[in-house]
């Protein structure tokens, strides 16, 4: 048998399975995109903030003291353009831009005019950003001898905590199928592997799987949009960028939990420990709550998992509009780590081949 008769074949178990297959890919985007419009609750923490120049007559001096006052409270960092500080707001590498203006030990120039920039897509520093004004003016007000003004400035659009979710929604959900749903449709088909195996390879029925369930993710995309513009909501996560972030982070978890089914075996410890890797996903990619707002040790941790840069990507893509260029490198981290995934997954089908 050849991929396209498995996948003939995944269409016609998919046949009989409507009820379950129409729970996770149609009700569940369903329930999550109308819920999502009264969570209206925001948690104020802080997060990592960039220090740059407003001009190119900003000295190094005018910058260490700004960033100075901003140790108080956060744990600066020094950029050499505002440009660039604007860029790694963008990639959530920062969650405040303070814009430093020139000459501030320099009293004979009157008030020294500070900005803060704040991402409007970041929706759980909105409100922690006040304090951030509040506290910059206090502390700058007593280290410089000029006046000092503070003001606060977005940068994109503001959204509701409610439209924030939405990528969280998408990711979360992409590893529910990968995690939960996919390795479940391994176990239930156990019996007739060796079957299969017979009539084909294994790495053919692994391959019509994860094509037919990559396939199917399309179909929520399609069902958020549409309940989304019938409750007025302002984004829309179906696109051809949104949808290569997707199956990519798909792919990659997809072949894990079948390195996991191959080598724990189809049973409790299989389901159990990709319960663990599910869990641990959505735990430690700042699905819900970006990965500045950890303490530093959780941080390092999230920032060594490769999803947690596909959920970063997926946000800036559907909240911020930026193009997936903007994310090339990240895109392409993602992409190799799915070919380690793929070698694993590899070798467990050879393990899982030579023990049957």
């Amino acid at each position: 048998m050849d991929v396209p008769s498995l996948l003939g074949k995944e269409l016609r178990w998919g046949r009989h399975k409507l009820l379950a297959l129409a729970a996770v890919f149609v009700v569940l985007p369903a329930v999550f995109a109308y819920v999502t419009v009264g969570f209206q609750h925001v948690l104020p923490t802080d997060a990592p903030i960039a220090v740059a120049p407003r001009t190119a007559a900003v000295t190094g001096d005018d910058l260490r003291v700004a960033r100075a006052a901003v140790t108080v409270f956060s744990d600066p960092v020094i950029y050499q353009s505002r440009a660039d500080a604007l860029t790694a707001l963008g990639r959530e590498q920062v969650y405040a831009v303070v814009s430093v203006p020139p000459a501030l030990a320099d009293s004979a120039r009157g008030a020294a005019a500070f900005t803060v920039y704040i991402d409007g897509s970041v929706v759980p520093y909105h409100e922690p950003s006040r304090a951030i004004v509040r506290l910059l003016q206090s502390g700058l007000g007593t280290a410089i001898p000029r006046d000092v003004t503070v003001s606060r400035e977005f940068v994109g659009t503001q959204y509701s905590l409610s439209t924030y979710l939405v990528p969280s929604f998408v990711v979360s959900l992409t590893a529910i199928v990968a995690l939960g749903y996919l390795p479940q449709t391994f176990e239930a088909e156990a019996a007739v592997l060796d079957r299969l195996r017979v009539e084909t390879s294994l790495y053919a029925v692994v391959a019509s799987k994860l094509l037919f369930f990559a396939a199917l993710l399309v179909v929520p995309l399609v069902v958020f949009d549409a309940v989304t513009a019938v409750t007025g909501g302002s984004v829309s996560v179906l696109g051809v960028a949104t949808l290569a972030v997707v199956v990519v982070m798909f792919l990659l978890l997809g072949l894990v939990a079948v390195a996991i089914q191959l080598l724990a075996g189809f049973g409790v410890w299989g389901r159990i420990l990709n319960l663990l890797v599910l869990l641990f996903v959505l735990g430690f990619s700042g699905v819900v709550y970006p990965v500045g707002f950890f303490s530093p040790a959780r941080r390092w941790v999230v920032r060594q998992v490769p999803t947690h840069y596909a959920v970063v990507t997926i946000r800036g893509l559907v909240l911020r509009g930026q193009p997936i260029s903007a994310y090339a490198d990240w895109l392409g981290g993602l992409v190799a780590a799915v070919g380690v995934a793929a070698l694993v997954a590899g070798g467990a089908i050879e393990l899982y081949e030579r023990r049957a």
